[in-house]
C-alpha cells in the first residue's frame, strides 16, 4: 500500500484518551498513602479533640512535673541543706498530695515530706519476701514506710540508708509505677553529684491522662481507610464498566443490521480510542451503503441492458430464420444443405440463449410470476423425457428410465419445473455426451422420494468446460429456490448425480 493509500490515523488528545484517565487512576493509587493517610489523621485528631474534650488535671501532665522537678534540682546546686529543705517544703505546699524526700551523697535519707507520718520498722518486723537490703550500721538499720494520702497508690518504702542495689532497683521501677516518681540529682548532676538526689512522688490520678482510646483510633482508621479503598475500587469498576458498555453497544450495532443488511451508524459521544473506533465503524457503514447503492444501480442497468438486448436480438433473429427457411426451397448442394442445417442449429441455440437471458433477468428482478399448484412431478418427468428421447437416441445415449407408477405430488409451477428439467437434460447432452448414458429414476432418502438424473460423463472437473456453471444452470437454481425445492449435485469421475427433492417436506438436505 502506498503512502497515499494508507489511512490517516486520527490523533487523540492526551487529556481525552482512555490511557490518560487510566493513568490518573494509577496516580491516585500511588498518592493514596502519602496524601490520604495524613489527611485522615488530621481529620481524626480534630474530630477526637472536639468530640472528647480533655479535662484539666490539678497538677498538669507528667511532662510538666518532670520538667519542674529537674529545673528546681538544678537551681539548688551548691545550696546548703537548710536551703534545700526550705525549697522542698515550698514545693510541697504547691503539691500537697505529693510526697518528697531527699537522699544525700552518702545514701542517707535526709528529708521526707507529704504522705502519712513515717512509721519506723525494725528489721525483724519485715517480711522476708520484701527482699529489702539494709545498710548494717549501728544507727541506720531501720526502714521508713508510709502510704500516700490518696490511699490508692503503691506502698513506698524508703530505707534509712540506700544501698547501690536498692537504688538501681528503685529507679528501674520508677519508670512505670504509680505514683509518678521523678528522681533528679541536686544541682543537675553534671558537676556537683556530692549533694545527693531528690525525689518527688505524685499520684497519677492527679496528672493529665494523655493516653487515648487505642481501639477507637484503630476502628476509625480502619473504617476510613476501607472506605477510601472501596471508593477507589468502585471508581475503577465504573471506569471499566463504562468502557465495556460502549464496546457492547458497538458490538450490538455490528450484529444488528438494518433492513438492507448493513449495520446502522452509531453516535460518537467521546473523542477517545473507542470514539475513533466508532467513527471508523461509521465510515465503514457509509462505504457499504454507497457500495450497495452503486450495486443496485448497476444491477438495474444490467437488467435493462439484458431486457433491451433480448428484445432487440429477437427481430433480426426472426428475419434470419425466415431467410434460412426460404433457402430450403432452393436447389442446394449436399454440402450447402449440411451448412444450412448447422446454421439452423446455431440459430436455435442463440434463440435459447436469448430466452435464458430474458428468463434470468425476470427471475433476478422478481418479475417472473410463478403459479404453484399440486402437480404429479413423475408425470411431468416422463413427458419431459419423452420430448428429449429422440435427441438422446440421435446422440447414441443408453437411456435408463425407471419411474414408479404411483404419483408424486409437489407444489410446483408447471412451466417452471419443465424449464428446470429441460435445462438439466440439455446440460447432460452438452457436457456428458462422452459417457453416452442417462438415467432417470427415484430414490427413497431419509423418508422422502427424491428425483434422480444421472450421467456417466467426466463429471464437473476443475479448469474445464464441464463445470456446469452456465446461464441455464443459474436459471435452474433460481427456479428451484422460488418453488421451494432443493437440489444436490454429486460429481465423481464416474459421472454426475443430480438430486431434486421437496424442501417443504424436510428442511434438511437428504
Amino acid at each position: 500500500m502506498s503512502k497515499k493509500e494508507q489511512p490517516i490515523r486520527p490523533k487523540i488528545k492526551f487529556g481525552r484518551s482512555l490511557m490518560s484517565r487510566y493513568m490518573l487512576l494509577i496516580l491516585a493509587a500511588f498518592l493514596f498513602v502519602p496524601v490520604v493517610v495524613p489527611l485522615v489523621a488530621t481529620v481524626f485528631i480534630v474530630i477526637i479533640n472536639n468530640a472528647t474534650p480533655i479535662e484539666e488535671a490539678p497538677y498538669g501532665d507528667a511532662d510538666r512535673i518532670t520538667s519542674l522537678w529537674i529545673s528546681e534540682s538544678k537551681k539548688l546546686g551548691g545550696a546548703s541543706d537548710q536551703m534545700i529543705e526550705k525549697r522542698m517544703k515550698e514545693l510541697q505546699e504547691n503539691f500537697p498530695k505529693s510526697a518528697m524526700y531527699r537522699v544525700d551523697a552518702a545514701g542517707r535519707t535526709k528529708l521526707m515530706l507529704g504522705g502519712k507520718e513515717a512509721e519506723v520498722l525494725k528489721p525483724k518486723s519485715l517480711n522476708p519476701a520484701d527482699n529489702v537490703e539494709l545498710h548494717e550500721t549501728s544507727n541506720t538499720d531501720v526502714i521508713l514506710k508510709w502510704v500516700m494520702v490518696t490511699g490508692k497508690t503503691e506502698e513506698t518504702r524508703v530505707p534509712a540508708t540506700w544501698t547501690a542495689n536498692y537504688t538501681i532497683e528503685f529507679m528501674k521501677k520508677a519508670l512505670y509505677r504509680d505514683p509518678l516518681t521523678v528522681v533528679a540529682y541536686v544541682g543537675g548532676g553534671n558537676e556537683n553529684k556530692d549533694q545527693g538526689f531528690m525525689v518527688i512522688e505524685v499520684p497519677r490520678e492527679m496528672l493529665q491522662n494523655s493516653s487515648s482510646n487505642g481501639l477507637m483510633e484503630f476502628v476509625y482508621f480502619g473504617v476510613v481507610m476501607l472506605t477510601v479503598f472501596i471508593i477507589f475500587i468502585i471508581m475503577s469498576v465504573l471506569f471499566f464498566a463504562k468502557i465495556r458498555k460502549r464496546l457492547i453497544h458497538l458490538q450490538s450495532a455490528m450484529v444488528a443490521p438494518s433492513k438492507e443488511g448493513i449495520p446502522l451508524p452509531v453516535d460518537v459521544r467521546r473523542s477517545d480510542e473507542i470514539g475513533h473506533l466508532e467513527e471508523s465503524f461509521n465510515q465503514m457503514v457509509y462505504q457499504l451503503t454507497g457500495s450497495l447503492q452503486r450495486e443496485r444501480e448497476e444491477e438495474q442497468l444490467r437488467k435493462r441492458l439484458v431486457a433491451g438486448l433480448s428484445h432487440d436480438l429477437r427481430t433480426p433473429l426472426t428475419v434470419i430464420r425466415g431467410h434460412m427457411h426460404a433457402l430450403h426451397k432452393e436447389n442446394l448442394s449436399e454440402q450447402g444443405v449440411r451448412a444450412l442445417n448447422r446454421m439452423e442449429g446455431k440459430m436455435q441455440d442463440l434463440g435459447e440463449l436469448i430466452d435464458n437471458m430474458l428468463s434470468y433477468n425476470l427471475l433476478a428482478s422478481g418479475r417472473y410470476t410463478l403459479k404453484l399448484e399440486q402437480k404429479d412431478v413423475l408425470r411431468m418427468m416422463r413427458e419431459a423425457a419423452a420430448s428429449w428421447y429422440p435427441v438422446w437416441e440421435k446422440e447414441g445415449f443408453e437411456i435408463d428410465i425407471d419411474l414408479p407408477e404411483s404419483p408424486l405430488i409437489w407444489d410446483v409451477d408447471e412451466q417452471g419445473l419443465r424449464r428446470v428439467l429441460d435445462n438439466l437434460f440439455q446440460n447432460v447432452v452438452r457436457h456428458a455426451a462422452s459417457g453416452k448414458y442417462i438415467r432417470i429414476s427415484t430414490e427413497p432418502i431419509q423418508g422422502q422420494i427424491v428425483l434422480l438424473i444421472e450421467d456417466h460423463g467426466p463429471g464437473i472437473q476443475p479448469d474445464s468446460g464441464t463445470k456446469g456453471t452456465g446461464l441455464g444452470l443459474s436459471i435452474v437454481d433460481l427456479l428451484i429456490r422460488e418453488m421451494g425445492l432443493r437440489k444436490r449435485v454429486e460429481s465423481t469421475e464416474a459421472g454426475v448425480r443430480v438430486y431434486l427433492y421437496n424442501g417443504k417436506d424436510n428442511n434438511q438436505e437428504p
